[in-house]
């Protein structure tokens, strides 16, 4: 099993016992659930210590199928740039919304420096499986799990499904608990004679779900696969 780096949200209202920087070496919800993730960037220490809440979680964000994503992806509310993310995808980003922890395999965005809850992420890693069945199981088992070991405690399906990118397969995810609300893409991209286990997150706290979920929605469908 691969195993990622990264850091979880906390919630303010956990008080103290989550002030503290807590840098784990694996996903929570990875470390019970058997399942391969992308390693992804930690969090800067000086950086994290100005925060409230110390822990940052790692995810995956959904996309819109077909014609679905194509509308989404022609949306725009606001100017966006976009980033090539381990040399294996795309995505795009509002321009407002800063990378606030990066390498190079991917980075962390934090629209709001506020809401340290609300913490985006996209990464690639090659892996040695060939289908994202034989990687992480099926999007139904993924995303049950992945509602278990939600950071800040254990949540609900909110949808999940099969699909694929641009002739690519793909698990769509979404989850959410008290804390937090979260949308999950992991894809499976061939590079050469590689393969890159591909992920994006969007999350936010379920208060403002609403307000965001429009930009989420054109950064899911923003979501583009390279192939060599």
């Amino acid at each position: 099993m691969e195993l990622a780096r990264i850091a979880s949200p906390a919630v303010r209202r956990r008080g103290s016992r989550c002030s503290a920087v807590v840098i784990i070496t694996a996903l929570v919800a990875a470390l019970r659930m058997g399942v391969t993730f992308t390693v992804m960037p930690a969090t800067a220490a000086g950086e994290s210590s100005r925060r409230s809440a110390a822990f940052l979680a790692t995810g995956f964000f959904t996309a819109a199928p077909g014609v679905a994503r194509a509308e989404e992806a022609t949306k725009t509310a606001e100017s966006t740039q976009q980033y090539t993310v381990a040399e294996t995808f795309t995505v795009n980003f509002p321009s407002g919304w800063p990378i606030v922890q990066k390498n190079k395999q991917g980075f962390f965005v934090q629209p709001d420096k506020k809401e340290s809850s609300e913490i985006l992420s996209a990464a690639g890693k090659v892996v040695r499986y060939k289908t994202l069945q034989e990687g992480n199981g099926d999007v139904k088992d993924l995303s049950v799990r992945t509602a278990d070991k939600m950071s800040g405690g254990e949540g609900k399906v909110v949808g999940y499904k099969a699909i694929t990118v641009a002739g690519i397969e793909a698990y769509e995810i979404e989850v959410k608990n008290s804390i937090l609300h979260e949308k999950w893409l992991v894809s499976l991209v061939p590079k050469g004679n590689d393969f890159f286990f591909c992920n994006v997150v969007v999350r936010t706290t379920p208060e403002r779900w609403d307000q965001r979920k429009e930009a989420f929605d054109q950064i899911l469908a923003s979501f583009a696969p390279m192939r060599a």
